[in-house]
């Protein structure tokens, strides 16, 4: 018999939590059968995910339900039930929703599960006005207690995500665990030069070109307008130099006023925006640096996979230290002044490192996903079993 489990997540689109999920997904053994559970708001309709169509490509199914605040708490239970009634119930809940984890947890439990997972994958720390915050942590606080009473078992992607949505009581050897947001490793070694030339190629780029890289979502705390400063003041020193971003645009009046932000530089012909991409690790082998300079990470997967790639990485401190991988690629810096960025630039030893050390170095971490999928799947039968 198959342990079925229901992954309960957002859209699944490209971002750290959910390629960690997909890779997971894409590697667990024939002996697990997942599902997803999909929250939605019910102002922006049922969502189509990066993910779906190689989800539905096998005998996997993508359910959705309104998210809890739209429908209230009591409603989502009712809605939850009902579900869980329709399709059978799953052996285990595993919910990837932060500070949503409570309701749902109950809403599991109260539909008769018997094993409930609720999973952290960041430290949480909230943005916004002293009102937001305010209303951030006082439903943190709620969503914590309902995780207490209902949930199982108390997973994070850091001690620190652990830490910031379970009670110190809860992180208990036996009902707690850490489970590093891991990366297919293997996929960036793979790749070949003629892969990599054709796609720079694409970009329209000279053999002395330095290619700049961003990988994420276009939101404001990402924080990539900051970089057009820099780059502004770089291109006095050398003006060989294109950027490329790859990430889903979630806040079009940000990225519009990034476009004209751009034109008052005299930038727009050296930015290069490529959407949403599925070949991730060949755009990370085809950059030459990768500039980090989000304003918080949870944890920040693109590092890791920039430096799965052998690419030097400039971050600003909002990425935890734990992301460097010791490869000597990644450099930190405490500030947004520009001078100080554009020397980290100017800097760069652009002589790459040998990939299968990398590759090492971050399977020695725990960084790689097929140590990974087998310390979920003993996880899984264990909690199981129990």
């Amino acid at each position: 018999m198959k342990i079925k489990v229901l992954q309960v997540v957002g859209t699944m689109n490209r971002g750290g939590a959910e390629v960690m999920l997909i890779d997971l997904f894409r590697q667990i053994s024939s002996d697990f059968h997942f599902d997803f559970l999909v929250n939605y708001k019910i102002s922006s309709g049922i969502p189509k995910g990066d993910f779906d169509e190689e989800i539905l490509l096998t005998d996997s199914n993508i359910h959705y339900i309104p998210a809890q605040w739209d429908l209230g708490v009591k409603n989502y239970i009712k809605a939850f039930q009902k579900l869980i009634a329709d399709i059978g119930v799953p052996d285990i809940v595993h919910i990837h929703m932060n500070s949503k984890c409570g309701v749902i947890a109950k809403a599991a439990k109260l539909a008769g599960i018997k094993h409930v997972i609720a999973h952290s994958h960041a430290d949480l720390k909230f943005r916004g006005s002293l009102k937001s915050r305010i209303a951030s942590n006082l439903e943190l606080q709620f969503q914590k207690r309902l995780i207490a009473k209902y949930a199982d078992n108390f997973w994070g992607c850091s001690p620190e995500a652990n830490k910031s949505l379970f009670y110190y009581r809860l992180l208990t050897p036996s009902k707690s665990a850490v489970i590093n947001n891991a990366i297919d490793v293997d996929a960036y070694v793979s790749i070949s030069t003629i892969e990599i030339e054709t796609m720079r190629k694409s970009w329209v780029v000279t053999s002395n070109t330095i290619v700049f890289g961003n990988v994420g979502r276009i939101v404001a705390h990402k924080n990539i307008d900051f970089l057009l400063d820099v780059l502004n003041v770089y291109q006095t020193v050398n003006s060989d130099f294109i950027f490329v971003i790859a990430g889903r645009i979630e806040d079009q009046t940000y990225y519009d006023a990034f476009t004209i932000k751009a034109k008052s530089y005299g930038l727009t012909e050296k930015i290069k925006y490529i959407g949403v991409r599925s070949d991730v690790p060949l755009i990370f082998r085809s950059f030459d640096v990768f500039l980090g300079p989000a304003l918080k990470e949870g944890f920040g997967m693109v590092a890791v996979e920039a430096q799965a790639a052998g690419l030097p990485s400039i971050l600003y401190t909002g990425f935890p230290k734990l992301v460097d991988m010791e490869l000597g690629l990644v450099t930190f810096i405490p500030n947004f002044e520009v001078n100080y960025w554009v020397k980290a630039i100017q800097n760069i030893n652009f002589k790459r490192v040998d990939l299968k050390e990398a590759k090492k170095k971050i399977i020695s971490k725990g960084f790689d996903i097929q140590m990974n999928v087998e310390t979920i799947e003993t996880m899984y039968r264990k909690i199981v079993n129990e």
